[in-house]
């Protein structure tokens, strides 16, 4: 176990509109705002989405992409670096017409069709990410 403390340093709020891509709109706003590294809470509302489940014996991604209008009940994550890049990493809960609740890794396409509501809770540091090769994952790194 690794751990590492650091402190708030700001928050950003940001509001992304229909047919806008919430993953791409979440890193426009981390380039905007010059983000060092931070926490992630969305609500909203998506119409096309791609969910991802890693699938730990074939260590890949097994995806499915849904066109379907969806309420984005619940959207947490951070946002990390690697080679210099932004790495948004979001888990997802949404709610279907017929009250049922799914949820996965957040990958693209993730359409919004009403509204995303973000919230990022800047932290001091600068975290990166790097290779993990035991799951061929790119995983938090507080070496």
């Amino acid at each position: 176990m690794k751990s590492i403390e650091t402190k708030t340093k700001r928050v950003i709020i940001g509001k992304i509109e229909p047919d806008e891509d919430l993953i791409d709109a979440i890193i426009v706003i981390v380039n905007k705002h010059r983000i060092t590294s931070g926490l992630i809470n969305c609500i909203g509302a998506l119409k096309k989405f791609t969910i991802g489940y890693f699938d730990i014996e074939s260590r890949r991604y097994l995806t499915k992409t849904i066109d379907e209008y969806v309420e984005l009940v619940s959207c947490m994550g951070n946002i990390f670096f690697k080679n210099g890049e932004p790495i948004v990493h979001l888990h997802f809960s949404i709610g279907t017409r017929d009250y049922n609740i799914i949820g996965g890794h957040l990958l693209q396409p993730s359409i919004v069709s009403v509204t995303g509501e973000v919230c990022i809770l800047e932290i001091e540091k600068k975290l990166e990410r790097s290779n993990d090769m035991k799951f061929n994952l790119s995983l938090l790194d507080l070496e």
